[in-house]
């Protein structure tokens, strides 16, 4: 090889090596450039989910309270005020939610959560939520929906809600007079998919022509003086539009200036069951006409929710939503004061908060599921948060909550996750509230039979008791059950914090205490625990000590009364055994097994609570006499809260 084709072949070499190295730093460029896009990102998922907080935090505290002022409020014109305000913080509250699903959708973040999902209960929510406006503007509510339509079907609910509820807010709002008609039909598109066809309808001041195109372009207001009033920020069609694009659709509008407007849609979901929904609008109609001001669905004063917030306002609005239904409610405004209570108390229902400082929710919880002997270790632990931006059940299921709500809270549906997620032995579905209306009118004119009468001379006023249980007999000797059972427990707990000398932990025990006195009637009980309360709270160990023998006489006698009482009434666990001979189950062999594996499972890890209610379950079985007598004394072990003598009871059998 000559001189010069050596020379020449160097210099292509140089010169790929300075294009190899040109490609690797700029690779490393559109490396550093990818990475400053994601931490981009990142930082604004951060503030997006801090924004929703901030911005939602404050409108839960004015939105809950105003809840309050119209449970509790019997002045009309302050009534008033309060539904007001509750439009003025709804509409907020809208517009809050609005900013932040563009802002995801403009970064293409916003995603589909598809489930199953029942028509019928979606469609009452959104009529619902138009109700009040279209009352008060005197609208006519026209719906034809097809009888015909599966009623359970598979999609994203959340979103098909916002869209339905988007254009049917803005058909109530831009309607001063007139109707506004919600229209859905179907037809089939396969075996297993339907295609919806929804419609809304208004007489309302209608669109221009060419302000047609302007709707789904954000942040604009049509030029009519007419809407001009009315109108926000132009967020919310171009959302909807998005929506429904990303759901294989498109909105369509067609409107007549003056007159009225019509919007549709079309998007396919599939069937999950082919059920007809049936006659939506006469079922709607009829659920009108029992429509009555607030009343709790539940009672529940032997159950214990601990709520825990770092916002006080949060926490007053959720303790006064929760005061109808006798809960024990503790609360703390941190997760470090929230581990300190479960080491003290058990709890049979947690509601956290997420964005609290130090230990967030999220923390707070693992830390919860870590922690080593604490009996509240695998209790249900629901997200109540003000965090509502896409994706946030989706984070809360998986990192262990087990359900979520978001704040504002929505009192009904808070109410009806404590149903699901309290224990079915501390809960009391009530009656109808005219019941407990017509009771607590009665007076002094309440008549008792002898036996009842006798509770008055071992310190209840049945009278008040009676009265906390909207007049239930029933459920008050239910609740009488539970307090005997309580009883020994409490003992138990305040004498091991007195012997400790740890005051907190006492003052929790003895408050608890005092409720579940007052809600039965245990009046004289109730007033010497506040006392002992006041002087925990302060440090006042020497007096506490002194007069603490003092409560543990009347707790004493109590509960021996109530025993004494609660057997001869056939009560509890006796009147279960005698209604049990009525109809004795069979059981087989296999079964058994199982069933007392289950039993020797929940002793195992000292749930007495969940191992007495599988216990009372075994006890209606047609059994030997060795087993009867094995349940007895197990049962005996339990109501002395000796879990491990009860385990190896069962075990001795297995």
């Amino acid at each position: 090889m000559s001189q010069e084709m050596r020379e020449t072949a160097a210099n292509k070499g140089n010169e790929l090596s300075v294009a190899k190295e040109k490609l690797r730093n700029k690779m490393e460029e559109l490396e550093d450039a990818k990475n400053a896009v994601e931490k981009a990102e990142r930082a604004r998922d951060i503030f997006l989910a801090n924004m929703s907080h901030e911005l939602r935090t404050p409108i839960n505290t004015i939105l809950g309270l105003n809840e309050l002022i119209l449970r509790e409020s019997q002045e009309e014109a302050v009534k008033e005020y309060a539904r007001d305000i509750r439009q003025a913080g709804s509409i907020l509250l809208a517009l809050v939610s609005d900013i932040l699903d563009f802002s995801k959708l403009e970064a293409d973040k916003m995603e589909l959560n598809e489930g199953i999902y029942d028509i019928s209960s979606m469609l009452n929510d959104l009529i619902n939520s138009i109700s009040v406006q279209q009352r008060r503007k005197k609208l006519d509510l026209v719906l034809k929906i097809a009888n015909d339509i599966p009623y359970k079907l598979f999609g994203d609910e959340i979103h098909i809600r916002q869209i339905i509820g988007n254009l049917l807010s803005n058909a109530v709002r831009y309607t001063e007079k007139g109707r506004v008609t919600l229209q859905i039909s179907w037809k089939e598109v396969s075996k297993d998919s339907i295609e919806l066809f929804v419609i809304v309808k208004d007489t309302g001041i209608g669109i221009k022509d060419e302000d047609i195109p302007k709707l789904f372009m954000a942040f604009q207001r049509m030029d009519s003086t007419l809407r001009s009033k009315n109108d926000r920020t132009g967020l919310g069609l171009a959302i909807t539009d998005r929506l429904i694009r990303m759901m294989g659709g498109r909105l369509d509008v067609q409107s007549v200036y003056g007159k009225g407007s019509a919007f549709s849609f079309k998007i396919v979901q599939k069937v999950v069951d082919r059920e007809p929904l049936g006659d939506f609008e006469k079922q709607y109609r009829e659920s009108l006409h029992s429509i009555e001001d607030y009343h709790e669905k539940f009672i529940a004063p032997m159950g214990r929710v601990l709520i825990v917030d770092d916002n006080a306002m949060n926490l007053a609005v959720a303790q006064g939503l929760l005061k109808g239904t006798r809960l024990q409610v503790d609360v703390a405004s941190s997760g470090e004061e929230c581990l300190e209570l479960i080491k003290r108390k058990t709890y049979h229902l947690i509601c956290m908060d997420h964005m609290m400082p130090v230990m967030d929710g999220v923390q707070t919880l693992h830390a919860i599921r870590e922690m080593e002997g604490n009996p509240s270790r695998d209790i249900p632990v629901i997200a109540l948060t003000a965090n509502a931006v896409a994706g946030a059940r989706e984070l809360y299921l998986k990192e262990g909550f087990q359900d979520y709500l978001t704040k504002p809270i929505d009192a009904d549906k808070f109410e009806n996750m404590l149903i699901e997620y309290l224990p079915d032995n501390v809960v009391y579905l009530t009656k109808n509230r005219e019941i407990s209306e017509e009771y607590s009118d009665m007076g002094d004119e309440i008549e008792f039979d002898i036996r009842e009468s006798q509770l008055y001379l071992m310190g209840f006023n049945l009278r008040n008791g009676l009265r906390y249980m909207g007049g239930d007999k029933a459920l008050y000797g239910k609740v009488l059950y539970d307090f005997h059972s309580i009883l020994q427990e409490k003992e138990t707990a305040l004498r091991d914090f007195l012997q400790k000398g740890d005051m907190p932990g006492y003052t929790i025990i003895v408050h608890s205490l005092k409720g579940n006195a007052r809600n039965v009637g245990a009046d004289d009980l109730a007033d010497e625990a506040f006392e002992l309360e006041k002087m925990a709270k302060t440090g006042q160990l020497e007096d506490v000590t002194v007069r603490s023998p003092i409560l543990f006489s009347m707790m004493n006698n109590m509960r021996n009364s109530l025993r004494v009482y609660l057997e001869s009434e056939g009560a509890g666990e006796k009147k279960a055994e005698e209604k049990a001979q009525d109809g004795i189950e069979k059981i087989s062999e296999e079964d058994w097994v199982r069933a007392l594996n289950e039993l020797a499972a929940r002793l195992d890890d000292f749930d007495g609570e969940s191992a007495a209610m599988k216990l009372r379950e075994l006890k209606r079985y047609d059994r030997p006499e060795g087993d009867k007598k094995m349940l007895r004394l197990c049962e005996k072990a339990i109501k002395d809260y000796a879990y491990d003598i009860a385990l190896e009871v069962v075990n001795a059998v297995l």
